[in-house]
């Protein structure tokens, strides 16, 4: 069993690297870390004991192959429970002991700069996440303290920019860089005030609400409508291609269960009715939705530009060809899987444990099959199974009928293992 600790190097100036932090470093047999991480606690690279992170995963994986004896250490900045690390090593090691040695977060070194408890605070990061302007702003509304981990593209600026799209422009702002180093900036004010600033990838933001704010309506564009609203069947384009209908459909977006920053598979796409729909609830994350057909393709990509957020992208080909090279997701949905339900659940079942599946079946042959490789293929554990038929009222004459469609059935499971490549 490898053993595995993921060190807290603090915001970045080396007094604020904990004793324990130093200590647990000192007893790694290898260290990996960024250059930054490792100039902060005195390392050089030596390609012996001492490795640059580089490339995250493919670190990761060389990691795999490295002796279990061996200790291995892992230097992250501010603190590896705050949107760092840990849950990726998590997920690629689920049978390591991995140990944390926590620090103090950037987020903290920034909220004591302003002066500001963090109780009541919600802590968010743009970092490889699509987040949307109108999240942003429904976030704003739900909590009376926001702190935003930035990125290159999703600056105090952009921040600045979108609240005052959303209509949010008299709350208070404060963005902050490199903090705890001496060239530290902060800059306290109104959105406007911070629109076209220019900062480094490393900034923060803080956002107070005030009381007026939270009564105010967020705008929102055309394709977003009420953020987290159930899209009705006649607000998609349609042609021959078969779609889910709206009732399933939302009982398919319950049991995926997405949380904001989710990743989904759509694997046989069609309309798009189930990725438009999850899209809009993972305004954080991404889906990807997966589609062969040519005239499905064509209503896909009507749907995705009129309804969907812009974490929606559609991959063109075959299952399960286009996925190996796709990244990972937390969640998936399948569709339309023809007669490669078995290889696309060989792939996901390699792609590790914890993730989300929902299959859905309409023929008695897919059922069947989806039943028995959820029973009987390593790395999958069926969780629940259940087959839905609505039936909707229609009029003949002076009577009323109760009409019902083609019964759907959908198996969840997740994956629990990983099979070897």
């Amino acid at each position: 069993m490898k053993d595995i600790r993921i060190i807290g190097g603090g915001p970045g100036d080396t007094a604020y690297i904990l004793p324990a932090a130093r200590q647990a470093a000192e007893q790694c047999d290898l260290i990996i870390g960024d250059g930054r991480m490792l100039r902060a606690f005195g390392l050089e690279v030596d390609e012996k004991c001492v490795f640059e992170m580089g490339p995250m995963m493919k670190r990761l994986e060389w990691l795999k192959e490295q002796p279990d004896s061996l200790k291995a250490g892992i230097l992250v900045s501010g603190d590896p429970l705050i949107y760092s690390m840990f849950r990726l090593v998590r997920r690629t090691f689920p049978e390591a002991e991995v140990r944390i040695v926590p620090g103090i977060g950037s987020v903290q070194a920034f909220a004591a700069r302003l002066g500001e408890s963090m109780e009541e605070s919600k802590i968010i990061s743009a970092h490889g996440r699509n987040m949307t302007g109108e999240f942003l702003a429904a976030a704003v509304r739900q909590y009376p303290k926001l702190f935003i981990l930035c990125d290159n593209e999703r600056t105090p600026g952009w921040v600045a920019g979108q609240l005052m799209d959303m209509g949010l422009a008299a709350v208070d702002m404060s963005a902050g860089s490199r903090i705890s180093y001496l060239d530290e900036k902060i800059i306290s004010g109104a959105p406007e005030q911070l629109i076209g600033t220019e900062w480094p990838a490393l900034s923060l933001v803080m956002i107070k609400s005030k009381s007026d704010d939270m009564e105010q309506p967020v705008p929102m564009n055309g394709k977003q409508g009420a953020l987290n609203r159930l899209l009705r069947d006649d607000e998609f384009l349609r042609n021959q291609t078969p779609m889910t209908r709206e009732e399933v459909r939302w009982i398919i977006l319950g049991k995926l269960n997405l949380l904001p920053d989710s990743v989904l598979w759509d694997v046989g796409a069609g309309t798009g009715s189930v990725s438009v729909e999850c899209a809009r609830h993972c305004p954080m994350g991404k889906v990807i939705a997966v589609e062969k057909n040519p005239r499905a393709l064509e209503v896909l990509y009507e749907n995705q530009k009129q309804l969907a957020s812009d974490n929606m992208e559609i991959i063109e080909g075959a299952a399960p060809e286009v996925l190996e090279g796709l990244e990972r997701p937390t969640h998936v949905f399948v569709g339309g899987a023809g007669r490669a339900l078995k290889d696309i659940l060989k792939v996901l079942c390699k792609k590790g444990p914890g993730i989300q599946v929902v299959i859905a079946s309409v023929t008695l042959e897919t059922m069947i099959e989806a039943c028995q490789l959820a029973e009987t293929m390593e790395g999958l554990e069926k969780t629940e199974q259940l087959t839905i038929r609505i039936e909707k009222e229609r009029s003949v004459g002076s009577y009323h009928l109760m009409e019902g469609g083609h019964p759907v059935t959908l198996l969840i499971a997740r994956t629990c293992g990983g099979q070897d490549e």
